[in-house]
């Protein structure tokens, strides 16, 4: 039964991440929205290894698929 969640999870996140893929791509083409929608990062949220650290719409939507996606295969 293990085996089968494990698998079933593995399921569940490569295809998380090839709807994230897909949302990246079609943002990134879009260069007007890309620039548009770019904020630097600051205080706890930024990465200390980068001096700019930089997120977009397309990085907020990514993780708000993922977590959805996941968290209603896996409750």
């Amino acid at each position: 039964m293990a085996a089968r969640s494990a698998k079933h999870l593995m399921q569940v996140l490569l295809q998380a991440s090839e709807k994230s893929a897909k949302i990246a791509r079609a943002w990134r083409c879009q260069e007007e929205l890309f620039q548009l929608m770019v904020e630097e990062k600051t205080g706890q949220e930024k990465n200390k290894r980068f001096i700019h650290d930089f997120k977009t719409l397309a990085d907020v939507l990514v993780q708000e698929v993922v977590k959805r996606d996941v968290t209603e295969e896996v409750s």
